[in-house]
């Protein structure tokens, strides 16, 4: 092949978007752009000359010889480490074009979609089944044993109540990985704790744990009020739930200085909730604010958690430009950290 006649492939191929590849019948590789070069790990500075260099896959290359074979165009999945590539392959004239795109990401969003879905139809089928089977022994008991009712109807309300909280959960949780950023008014955050606080106050004293807030006057947070009680809620919410009889749930309210990289006027405000419960042992860590992840499904069940709570809370903060860190112990309690930025008044 001329060398004007190389440039020109070379030149072509490097125009094109995508992982693109030209080859010889005879093994050449014609030219390789640097998006190829990146998806097939190939060094920046080699230059392969045979394609049994570059492509390293043996499904690649197996297509590759069978385009050849059939003079027929087609299209391949191939996993080249840890990147999931979609390879297009045709005759253009007397030489072969191999187009690659990097299909890591869309495969792991479907990934999450399905275990998402097969997740949530679990959750679901829980409490459904508990009614059904509940409702059924309410038909049979209602009149030859009308002293089992009040029991059966209130652990049929229990799974009512269940259902109704997972359900408003995986909207909430849809709603928030949308992405919509939030467009609402200055939040008073220590009144928001203080009322979460109060609205929790008889579950903790059912639990007998004590709870405690310690909070000034007035912090302000621009941001959503609904979703910033969602995520003050559920972090108090589990720290009653995962704690031990006689244990206790600090939740402290603080401002910052304000960060460098902060606007002029904005600061940092700080919210930890701990508490001295059951703990998280380092192996669960990493996983906490994965949906539907329980570090102790049996507990979480018999209170009724939905297993999104964290998941939620996560979506918040980040959602409002905000951050959370958890430090845990297994058995020596947890504190979960929330920043957030604020304004001062």
């Amino acid at each position: 092949m001329s060398s004007r006649r190389r440039s020109r492939r070379h030149e072509l191929v490097e125009s094109i978007a995508q992982g693109a590849a030209l080859l010889t019948e005879d093994g050449e590789v014609v030219a390789v752009n640097a998006t190829a070069r990146r998806l097939l790990g190939m060094p920046e500075d080699a230059r392969p000359r045979l394609a049994a260099d570059t492509l390293i896959n043996a499904e690649l290359a197996h297509a590759v010889a069978e385009v050849w074979r059939t003079e027929r165009p087609t299209t391949v999945e191939v996993l080249l480490g840890e990147r999931h590539l979609r390879a297009s392959l045709s005759l253009v004239r007397d030489e072969l074009l191999l187009l690659l795109s990097d299909r890591t990401e869309e495969r792991r969003i479907e990934e999450l979609r399905r275990d998402f879905v097969a997740n949530a139809s679990h959750e679901l089928k829980t409490p459904v089944t508990g009614i059904q089977s509940l409702a059924d022994a309410l038909g049979v008991v209602v009149h030859d044993q009308p002293e089992r009712v009040p029991a059966l109807v209130a652990r049929l309300s229990n799974e009512a109540e269940r259902l109704v909280a997972l359900v408003h959960d995986l909207l909430d949780l849809r709603r928030l990985e949308e992405g919509t950023p939030p467009v609402g008014a200055e939040v008073d955050v220590a009144e928001l704790v203080r009322q979460v606080a109060a609205s929790l106050f008889g579950r903790a004293e059912a639990a007998r744990v004590q709870l405690s807030v310690d909070a000034p006057d007035r912090l302000l947070v621009p941001g959503i009020a609904s979703d910033l009680r969602l995520l003050v809620q559920n972090l108090v919410a589990n720290a009653i739930r995962y704690n031990l009889p006689g244990g206790s749930v600090r939740l402290s309210l603080r401002e910052l200085g304000p960060p460098v990289c902060a606007p002029l006027g904005g600061g940092l405000i700080e919210l930890m909730v701990a508490d001295t419960g059951i703990g998280i042992s380092d192996s669960d860590l990493p996983r906490v604010f994965e949906r539907f992840y329980r570090v102790d499904t049996a507990r979480s069940r018999q209170t009724g958690g939905t297993g999104l709570g964290l998941s939620i809370v996560r979506h918040v903060a980040e959602q409002h430009g905000g951050s959370i860190d958890v430090d845990s112990e297994l058995g020596g309690g947890t504190t979960f950290t929330v920043r957030l930025p604020s304004r001062h008044r």
